[in-house]
Formats: structure tokens, sequence, C-alpha cells
């Protein structure tokens, strides 16, 4: 095995640059971090971890180092989230286009773009199965609620809302929020669950899974308020 070539003789003690291992990329280091949130996150739950806990695992001996990357851990949660569904949002933007262009635009077909894209983050190995399992724990959670989070406002998740709303039964304005969030619990507490049965060896066929979620969002979604459950102006 040969040697890196030097210039000249080096000095005692003094390595050369090539023998010097690269220092990691700011870049590089955010993506570890992330990695390791995910899974932490995914194991214990989102407020069992701390950032420190997360740079320790990250194999970084600086343990501020996530807080140096992430303000704090509503900026970690935020960009973990964008990370795993930026790519999704985009391609419903692209599919909500062809679905109006092919004219077969109805609930369940919209109802069926969600479902199908989310659950096939189970295949992800890139921490498609964490992302599930984390988005499940923020759906109900008081410290990071999902609503409050910006990477759930992106344009993709609000166009293909809007168009399901307008499927739907009559919602007054003051439920939709309500709604919105009934169904991410549905949605991602289902795969979690689904996750779960799958692990310990329960065969619940894929397809029929999303079927029946299928299903359940529609029925959901498309259910109106009674107008007698309303409150009435005195």
């Amino acid at each position: 095995m040969g040697f890196p070539h030097t210039d000249g003789p080096r000095r005692r003690g003094v390595p050369a640059a090539e023998s010097r291992p690269a220092a990691r990329r700011p870049a590089d280091t955010r993506l570890a971090l992330l990695r390791t949130a995910e899974r932490l996150f995914a194991e214990r739950g989102v407020d069992a971890v701390s950032m420190r806990e997360i740079a320790a695992a990250a194999g970084q001996a600086n343990h501020s180092a996530a807080l140096y990357h992430f303000e704090g851990k509503r900026e970690l949660l935020n960009s973990l989230l964008e990370r795993h569904s930026d790519p999704i949002q985009e391609a419903w933007l692209v599919a909500l286009d062809r679905m109006i262009a092919e004219g077969r635009e109805s609930l369940s077909e919209l109802v069926g773009l969600m479902v199908r894209d989310v659950v096939g983050k189970l295949d992800d190995p890139d921490g498609g199965t964490e992302y599930l399992l984390v988005v499940a724990d923020l759906v109900s959670s008081r410290s990071f609620p999902i609503v409050s989070m910006p990477a759930v406002s992106a344009p993709g998740i609000l166009e293909l809302w809007a168009r399901m709303v307008h499927h739907s039964g009559p919602i007054p304005p003051e439920f939709l929020q309500l709604r919105m969030m009934r169904v991410a619990s549905v949605l991602y507490c289902s795969i979690a669950n689904y996750h779960m049965l799958v692990s310990v060896g329960l065969a619940v066929p894929r397809d029929a899974f999303i079927e029946d979620l299928i299903a359940a969002l529609v029925a959901v979604i498309g259910a109106g308020v009674r107008p007698d459950a309303l409150p009435t102006e005195s």
C-alpha cells in the first residue's frame, strides 16, 4: 500500500493535509441531526428527548450542536416535517392538476391521493416510518401541536384540503380547523397503529388497510354539520 505524496519532508507531529480527516460540512451535520432526531422521537416520543441527547447520539462532540443548527426543538421538528412532506406536497400539486384536467376529481379520489402517498412513506428507508410515527405523536401533542408547524401550511396540503372541503357536506368555517385536525389524527394514528400491528406479526394486507382508511376519511370529511348542532343567534 502506498502513502500519499507530499512535496517535501513532513515536520514531525504535523500531518499532511491529505491525511487529515475532512471536516463534516454544516449541511451534513444538519442532516445527521435530523436523522438522529427522527429515530429518537419515534422511539421515545418528542417530549422525552432533549436537544442535548440528539447532538450526543449524532456523534457531535459539542452537545450544543443541535441548538447551533436549529434554534430549538420546534425549529428542528418543522425541518423534520419539511424534509419528508415537501416532496409529497409538490407531487400533490402536480397530481391535482392532472386530476382536474382528466375530469376525475372527487372526494374519494382526493382522499386516495393523500392516503396512498402518506402510507407510502412506510417504504422510505431514509426515516419514512420514523417521520410517520413522529407526526402521529404531534397530532395530540400539547407541547408541539402539529397545527402550529409552518410545514403543515404549505401550498400542497392547503390546496388539497380546499378541494376536499369543496366536496364535503356543509361545514361552518369555525369547524374547519377542528375537522382538519380530526383528519390528521385519523390518518397518522391509523398508520402508526397499522405499523405496530404489522411489527408484532399481524398479517394486515397493505392494500386492504389503505382502502379501509380511505373509506374512513371520506366519511370524516364528507359529513356535514347538522344545523341544529350550531348555536343560534339570540
